[in-house]
């Protein structure tokens, strides 16, 4: 009997595993968007603005996976650093709106004129799925840039 369980077991956490980590590389969580921001002022900080900048703006960098990205604007709403959609990169984005309208940058932009940090939720197009979905975002202010990073919510309004 206790053979039969402890078979049992091993064989569903070989299904489960995998669906474990499926799970770990599709949207990140909350804490996970708050600590990719922390972690990308921290860098900003220890690797100056030109190396910095130059890391937010690669596909292939570390702040750069799949949903989970740093994308930088300057608080007069300029893109510096986008690694998903580099043509932003030196668009002014205050009038930028989503599909329902929402200009989110500005948004972000007047909430950090007395704000350091914050959460924003508008709609986007998800760079995995290509679908236009809800958008739940943290924002933190340093050195007169805002960084981003989000996760595609379903539940977010």
């Amino acid at each position: 009997m206790f053979r039969k369980f402890t078979a049992t077991l091993l064989g569903l956490m070989f299904v489960v595993a995998p669906l474990g980590s499926a799970f770990a590389e599709g949207a990140p969580s909350k804490d996970e968007v708050v600590a990719q921001v922390k972690k990308a002022v921290a860098f900003y900080k220890s690797a100056g603005k030109d190396k910095a900048l130059a890391e937010f703006n690669s596909k292939e960098g570390q702040f750069a996976k799949g949903e989970d990205y740093v994308d930088v604007h300057d608080v007069g709403g300029t893109c510096v650093a986008h690694p998903v959609t580099p043509s932003l990169v030196g668009l002014n984005r205050l009038e930028a709106a989503d599909p329902a309208g929402k200009k989110f940058i500005k948004e972000i932009v007047d909430a950090a004129k007395t704000k350091s940090s914050g959460w924003i939720n508008y709609q986007r197009k998800n760079p995995v799925d290509g679908k236009v979905e809800n958008k739940l975002a943290y924002w933190e202010v340093y050195d007169g840039l805002i960084f981003k990073a989000g996760t595609y919510d379903p539940n977010a309004k």
